[in-house]
């Protein structure tokens, strides 16, 4: 297929959602959350899924949808979602939000225009977001717009790939010890769309993988050797245009879209390499292969795009308040905190006024990463350290170096309501990295 056709390829994905459109025009989506005994690196593991897969569901949406999401909770214990990411109504979007084992509930909404991108959707009920989500419940979400209808994305093979990583204890998924909630929890297996060291057959030609870091806390450096990773987004926006990089980071909760031209027929991996995110030193110790691209067909010219969509530069100077966050973590017993202050359900830790800018200083004093993720509210990068982002992007989530500082610019827009902040290791969320925030228009 060449670049100048306008038929846009569906993405590639184990499993797609069903949608049924409803005599008012919503389309809806029905999930299941439930136990399911599932083959997980040659080893029958007891797992939770949604619909009985690992991940989850693909859910395509399009801009400008109506869209009813049904939540069913099969499970022994209470839950919830979150559909990370999206720009939707915090009332819609309620990580408060309790589905207790038998019932279910409805998040509807109207896909925003403007937010084509890349989303994941996991549980969020504080207490039980760390086992609920290395135990298996998360799934891939897509938005859909304009630059999927024709030009280079259209023509491009898309591939949807999930990154997880599992433990199994004699059929089950291994417990957290006491130490996994001070690191956060690494497992042994590391998975692509559920699956360990998978093959991916790709044809010739422009190829668009949608990244997606569904770990609890482990971080992804990756790579490509022999072809740079061309991002096209990051979070769930695009970038102006592509940005070559040689490798990747990918932490807990962030995505990343990403075009690799193969023009001709031959084998690639993606590998994982070492980072080191705790003083413990890098993980994984050597590279890791997570998945192989098996590129055949006859030699096809790739065309990157030079243009994606403008992204507005934000103006710090109107910024009605500077605000600083402080990223701290306790021992004995383990407790991680924001602003000297371990997470509190009723309490509003900070107001802010709608449709005002405000500058974050995220502060990581800790001798390990912190990645940093905020709800309904997409910001912008000003500076690590000093020095300027380098180039304009929107973004949800965004690593926190150990001893880092990091301005951020935060618009807060259209909607009001109670909102998270919160460390993506989402052991530390669960032991008290999180904080209320309330917009209002008082």
């Amino acid at each position: 297929m060449s670049t100048s056709e306008t038929a846009s390829l569906p993405p590639s994905y184990p499993h797609l959602l069903t949608r049924e459109r409803l005599p008012d025009g919503v389309t809806l989506f029905t999930l299941e959350a439930r136990p399911a005994t599932l083959s997980v690196g040659d080893q029958e593991t007891r797992v939770l899924t949604y619909n009985g897969t690992l991940p989850g569901p693909l859910l395509l949406l399009e801009e400008g949808e109506r869209v009813r999401i049904v939540l069913r909770n099969a499970l022994p214990d209470a839950t919830n979602l979150h559909l990370h990411g999206l720009p939707i109504p915090p009332a819609v979007d309620d990580p408060h939000r309790v589905v207790a084992p038998g019932a279910e509930t409805s998040y509807e909404f109207t896909v925003p225009e403007g937010s084509a991108g890349t989303y994941w959707y996991h549980p969020h009920l504080h207490g039980s977001v760390t086992r609920q989500l290395f135990e298996g419940l998360s799934g891939p979400l897509l938005v859909r717009g304009p630059l999927e209808r024709s030009g280079p994305l259209a023509a491009a093979w898309e591939h949807v790939l999930v990154l997880s990583d599992l433990s199994i204890d004699n059929g089950r998924v291994a417990d957290h010890t006491e130490m996994d909630w001070g690191r956060g929890k690494e497992g042994s297996l590391l998975l692509v769309n559920g699956q360990v060291r998978p093959t991916l057959t790709v044809r010739t030609g422009l190829v668009r993988l949608r990244l997606i870091n569904a770990s609890t806390a482990r971080y992804h450096q990756l790579a490509l050797p022999g072809r740079a990773l061309h991002v096209i987004g990051q979070d769930g926006a695009f970038l102006e245009a592509p940005v070559a990089m040689e490798s990747l980071l990918l932490v807990p909760g962030e995505r990343a879209d990403v075009l690799v031209t193969a023009e001709e027929a031959g084998t690639l991996q993606l590998l994982s390499l070492p980072y080191a995110r705790t003083p413990a030193g890098p993980s994984p110790r050597e590279p890791v292969a997570l998945l192989t691209l098996q590129v055949e067909g006859a030699p096809t010219r790739a065309d990157l795009p030079t243009t994606l969509r403008p992204v507005e530069r934000l103006d710090e100077r109107s910024a009605v308040a500077t605000r600083t966050l402080t990223f701290t973590g306790a021992m004995n017993p383990i407790r991680f905190m924001v602003n000297g202050r371990t997470y509190e359900h009723h309490r509003t830790d900070l107001t802010v006024k709608a449709d005002t800018l405000e500058v974050w200083e995220l502060r990581n004093p800790s001798p390990m990463d912190h990645p940093f993720h905020l709800h309904v509210f997409p910001f912008q990068v000003l500076t690590r350290d000093g020095v300027p982002a380098p180039f304009p992007a929107w973004r949800d989530v965004i690593n926190l170096r150990a001893g880092e500082t990091v301005r951020i610019a935060v618009p807060f827009r259209e909607h009001t309501g109670d909102v998270m902040l919160h460390c993506h290791i989402v052991e530390h969320e669960d032991r008290g990295m999180m904080a209320n925030v309330r917009v209002t228009r008082d």
